[in-house]
């Protein structure tokens, strides 16, 4: 079971709205729309009664709100006891975990970042996608417990309209959190190079879309299927080396954010190609002001101010700020 649908069910009944709970997420109502039927699919029941202009919750989507909570709080004890083992020694004062975006972590995160990260001890790393994030984050808002390590949120919105993460932001604002954007790129297009793709310089819709679509199970997927159709997504996958593999045969085109073309390691399974009408791509962090001025995380800044301020005649990104 995905366990982001899971997190979007109970925004779903919290909110009584699949658009409201959509906003929270960071993801579109459409792709909300597609998670619970899924999910309602998989459980095999009805979760939802839906009116022509509300939503309400069915007698077992009722039932099921309190062992959905207790699933989700087993999954991040889960992995707050994961984070500890692979630090078992005692974490120094000022210690942090930074939980990030699966394609902010591949992409945004140069080498020089990701050595230091691996070599810090007051830096503990954990992949995730941005509900998850935003769920650890909220869940670390009520607890003051003196040995919980506090969070720093490594964010990635794909925005045709920036406006639309506005009401997730502003949830963990609420809550006391700081979002701070750091740059904005826009996505291209892995093709393979023995594709006749890789001969265009800039790519149409109309030729992206002469191959199936593999796209990372993120909002990500709900930005390609507004676009191109559901139909042209053949996979989504948070794998990044069955993504690649699928371009290298030609058997797929995928997506990067153009800031890959100076941080992802070249060869020769993909190259990639520019959009004729690309999509927004924003990376920022989310976390307490406390912590996103701590001296582990601004070392980690630094390092990445140093990268991207000497590459921002590239024409690939702009820094915000």
């Amino acid at each position: 079971m995905n366990i982001e649908y899971l997190h979007y069910f109970l925004d779903v009944a919290k909110t009584r709205s699949i658009a409201q709970a959509a906003k929270l997420n960071f993801i579109s109502s459409q792709g909300m729309s597609r998670a619970m039927g899924e999910l309602e699919k998989e459980l095999g029941c009805t979760l939802f009664i839906r009116y022509s202009n509300k939503l309400s919750l069915s007698p077992t989507g009722e039932e099921l709100v309190e062992p959905a909570s207790r699933v989700i709080a087993d999954y991040h004890a889960l992995l707050e006891l994961a984070a500890s083992s692979s630090h078992p020694e005692p974490q120094d004062e000022g210690s942090l975990l930074l939980d990030c975006q699966n394609v902010a972590m591949l992409a945004f995160l140069v080498q020089q970042a990701k050595e230091y990260i691996l070599a810090s001890r007051e830096i503990i790393f954990r992949e995730s996608q941005n509900s998850q994030i935003r769920q650890s984050l909220l869940a670390s808002a009520g607890d003051h417990a003196p040995d919980k390590l506090p969070i720093v949120g490594l964010f990635c919105f794909f925005n045709q309209e920036r406006h639309t993460d506005e009401a997730g932001i502003a949830a963990l604002e609420e809550h006391g959190f700081q979002y701070r954007p750091y740059l904005r790129t826009y996505d291209e297009v892995m093709v393979s190079p023995a594709s006749d793709l890789a001969k265009l310089d800039v790519l149409s819709d109309e030729a992206i879309a002469t191959r199936p679509i593999v796209t990372t199970n993120s909002h990500l997927y709900s930005v390609l299927a507004r676009r191109f159709g559901r139909s042209a997504i053949s996979l989504s996958s948070p794998s990044f080396s069955l993504r690649r593999q699928m371009v290298a045969d030609d058997a797929a085109v995928s997506f990067l954010p153009a800031i890959a073309e100076l941080t992802v390691p070249a060869d020769d399974t993909f190259t990639l190609r520019p959009m004729e009408h690309p999509y927004e791509v924003e990376i920022g962090f989310v976390g307490r002001e406390r912590d996103l001025d701590s001296a582990p995380f601004r070392g980690l800044v630094d390092i990445l101010d140093g990268f991207y301020r000497a590459h921002r005649d590239s024409g690939l990104y702009e820094l915000c700020g």
